[in-house]
């Protein structure tokens, strides 16, 4: 009797240490286990931990504030079911993602469980960062989510420095309007270009005021709450299927779950970084057993997504230093390419097999710039191509080494020699005429030095000759003097021309 005593003993003993290795993590999501931001981070958290030397044990619910309206009745009504159904739990952990959620734990965080033991609080993707001075540090630590719409600004001056008009979508929520806050306080860093807010909670209302004008650019700020007509709300997924039936818009995203169809890409918060962060924090508590000297993270979750396709379809050009920091993505958001450092590398193979079709888009160019030539008959226009095109000539003569390019500024149309190509390490036979192409390959210390004298030479009429550098394709970089032209048709600089001579 004895000995079985002891025996009942010893498994009482073993299976309460083996039951206190397990930590119980209680997880409250503000939104639906559908939506992919809070899928991201759900997963990126369980991951992690699962990952460890440790074991764990989840209970996960949803507040699904994205579909049901966060008023005071159904916070008392969600508290009553957490208490009932926990009643005889005490978690040991508790993880929450996203605003509500985090609001809620908060203010009820003494109502849900009978314990007086204090139960850490850990959390990710919050866009309040007023809370900071509301939230004690001893319980509550985790990531909070800055959308930076900085970094996508200088993205667009990038891919296109013509552009002058910048449209940002939003569903008119609290998190959409805290974005446009913090955005409108940047304001005076982009004095050159003009900012429309688009934004509502329905997405037919947005839709009617997207631009008509080829290659607008949008951005999506918080696209979550948009709602149908018959007052459904609808995924990002549905969401963007609607916007992009705008075939005139370039879509770049502040998050990553916006990453469908149609979506280039961006400067994006990371559903993954954020839970899997959340996650390192819990792991770093429970070495610790304590908060003291955990802090919570403001930045750093923020990453470089693109699409692959979406920037070929989009005819964008990543600069090298945001390649070499960027994750390209499919259609299906899978990584295409781990060793960032061979991002451009892909570019090449696309361009590749698109060949054809840019051969035949190339021919297309250069008829309608013969065609449009036919058509400049008048004598005065005549004169004034005869006597620019002999100057050209005449210059172009007294260099070696040299090639030109010739920019139709009515048509915004791009005509660059072969030798130019072949200097910039081009592919003539794949080339597709770009009015931007040479701002690409310009080096970065030296393009405000091309846009000034480019300026000037269509205010003066003179030429004028300077000299910078290019980089080409393989990085390597050229020393060259410029020659800027002006043809003048019916008082306008309806050509620019240019030749370059290589330094040795």
């Amino acid at each position: 009797m004895r000995l079985f005593t002891k025996l009942l003993l010893i498994l009482s003993v073993t299976f309460s240490l083996n039951a206190s290795d397990k930590s119980s993590i209680l997880i409250l999501h503000s939104y639906s286990q559908e939506y992919e931001w809070t899928k991201k981070q759900h997963d990126s958290f369980v991951k992690t931990l699962k990952d460890s030397n440790q074991e764990f044990e989840f209970f996960t619910e949803y507040l699904d504030t994205k579909r049901l309206k966060f008023t005071k009745t159904y916070q008392e009504s969600f508290l009553e079911y957490l208490k009932m159904k926990y009643s005889e739990l005490s978690p040991d952990l508790i993880y929450v993602t996203d605003d509500n959620a985090l609001t809620f734990i908060f203010s009820n965080y003494k109502k849900i469980f009978k314990t007086n033991t204090k139960i850490p609080v850990f959390f990710s993707g919050i866009n309040n960062f007023d809370m900071q001075k509301e939230l004690p540090k001893d319980t509550f630590v985790g990531i909070y989510e800055l959308k930076e719409i900085k970094p996508n600004i200088e993205l667009i001056k990038q891919f296109s420095p013509q552009t002058r008009e910048i449209y940002l979508i939003g569903d008119d929520s609290n998190t959409y309007n805290s974005i446009k806050k913090e955005f409108e306080s940047h304001l005076s860093e982009f004095t050159n270009l003009n900012f429309h807010y688009l934004s509502d909670e329905y997405i037919t209302n947005v839709k009617d005021k997207l631009p008509t004008k080829p290659r607008s650019f949008v951005i999506l700020t918080t696209i979550g709450n948009f709602k149908d007509a018959k007052d459904n709300t609808l995924l990002p997924k549905e969401s963007i299927d609607v916007i992009r039936q705008n075939r005139n818009l370039i879509i770049l995203s502040m998050e990553d779950a916006y990453m469908h169809r149609g979506v280039v890409g961006g400067y994006m918060t990371s559903g993954a970084s954020q839970g899997g962060g959340a996650a390192n924090l819990v792991l770093e508590y429970l070495q610790k057993r304590s908060l003291e000297n955990i802090s919570s993270i403001e930045k750093g979750s923020n990453e470089y997504f693109f699409n692959a396709k979406e920037l070929i379809d989009s005819r964008i050009i990543l600069s090298e230093y945001i390649a070499r920091d960027s994750t390209l993505v499919d259609h299906n958001g899978d990584s295409i390419d781990s060793k960032k450092s061979m991002f451009l590398n892909i570019f090449t193979v696309v361009f590749i097999v698109l060949f054809f079709g840019v051969v035949a888009l190339f021919a297309i160019e250069r008829k309608k710039y013969k065609r449009q030539a036919k058509k400049m008959s008048r004598l005065e226009n005549l004169k004034s191509k005869l006597y620019a095109k002999d100057q050209f000539i005449n210059n172009l003569l007294s260099f070696d080494d040299m090639a030109y390019w010739r920019l139709d500024t009515i048509k915004d149309e791009l005509y660059v020699s072969k030798e130019l190509l072949s200097f910039l390490g081009i592919d003539n036979n794949i080339y597709k005429d770009d009015p931007n192409v040479l701002t690409y390959f310009i080096h970065s210390n030296d393009k405000k030095l091309f846009g000034e004298n480019m300026s000037e030479v269509k205010k003066s009429k003179k030429s004028i000759t300077f000299s910078h550098r290019f980089v080409t394709s393989n990085k390597a970089v050229l020393n060259v003097t410029h020659k800027i032209y002006t043809e003048y048709i019916n008082h306008t600089a309806s050509l620019i021309l240019g030749i370059v001579k290589i330094e040795k």
